[in-house]
Order: C-alpha cells, then structure tokens, then sequence
C-alpha cells in the first residue's frame, strides 16, 4: 500500500520534455504535493499546539496543588499558633481548680470556674488537641521535656516520675512536649 506522501511526490510524465511547458496532469500533481506538505506542516503545528497546551494543563494543575498544599500548611501554622495561645489559659485553669480547697470548691464562682474549664477542654477536643501520657510512661524526648531527674523507688530508671506541665499533641504532631521529671531510679542505698 503507498503512503500519501509517497502518492503526492509528482512523476514527470514521460513525453515532458525539458523546457516545455507543464501539461495540466504535472501542475495538478505539484498543487497535490503542495497542499499535502502544507496539511502536514499544519499537523505539525497542531501537534507542537497540543503538546504545550497539556505542558500547560500539567504545570497548572501541579500550581493548583502546591497552592492548596501550601494553604493547607498556612491554615495549620496559624491554628497551632492559636492553639499554643490558649494552652496556658488551660493550664491557668486546672491550676486555679488544684488550688481549691474543700470548701471553695462548693463555692457557686468555683462551679463557674470548673464550667470554663471543661468547655475549654471540649474546644481543644474539638480543634484535634490531645493531652500527651507522661507518668508511668518511659521518657521519650519526642514528647517530653526532662525538667528534673530524681530518685525513685517506685519507678526504674528512664520512666516518667511527675508531670509538671501538660504537654499536647495537635492530631499526631506534638503541639507541646510535656514538662516531667525523670527517674533516675532507686538512689545510692
């Protein structure tokens, strides 16, 4: 089977002879081959055309994706620093009930104080905030921060003794590592 551009090449006709006007059947032939190399350099062209237009769709849709994932990052950078703000009012809170004494925990204003408490603990609930374990827990340095180091006959070496301020965890990334202290296991006997 011939190809058309093998088709579109023009055959001199063999009674042309050199100098001789063309015959109608060679000037159809060259108006053949001409218009064939121009579809072809217009399919050309389309080709390149459509080559940058998916270039273009691919590197628009990979921006579309960096901005997203960067609004993302913003969004979480921002709730953090919003979350880290708060924590010491929860921390201010939970020490305001500690210090209460028996009879000013029945106290209406003490209530009041216990309500705030619990609704702020349901607010860091809600936002994906969640205490980190720390006594009786080994120390991990990922979460905890050993403030002290003390002896202990109840806990090995290593282990969480006390917790001094709470730490947080933002869904699965530590928001706030947990103040402790650390077993230094049973001291000299």
């Amino acid at each position: 089977m011939q190809d058309v551009n093998d088709r579109a090449t023009p055959q001199p006709a063999p009674e042309a002879v050199e100098g001789a006007a063309p015959t109608q059947e060679t000037r159809e032939a060259q108006e053949t081959h001409a218009l064939l190399q121009e579809v072809n350099d217009w399919r050309a062209k389309a080709e390149e055309y459509l080559d940058k237009y998916r270039r273009s769709v691919a590197e628009f849709d990979n921006y579309r994706k960096r901005v997203e994932r960067d609004r993302d990052a913003e969004r979480l950078r921002l709730k953090r620093d919003l979350l880290l703000q708060i924590l010491p009012l929860s921390d201010d809170f939970e020490r305001a009930l500690a210090a209460l004494n028996h009879e000013e925990a029945d106290a209406v204003w003490a209530e009041g104080v216990a309500l705030i408490a619990r609704k702020m603990d349901k607010l860091l609930a809600e936002a994906g905030v969640t205490p980190i374990q720390t006594v009786g827990q080994p120390f991990d340095p990922h979460y905890h921060e050993a403030l002290l180091r003390a002896e202990s006959h109840e806990h090995p070496e290593g282990v969480v003794t006390q917790e001094l301020q709470k730490g947080y965890l933002l869904e699965d990334t530590v928001l706030r590592p947990a103040r402790v202290v650390v077993s230094g296991g049973p001291g000299p006997a």
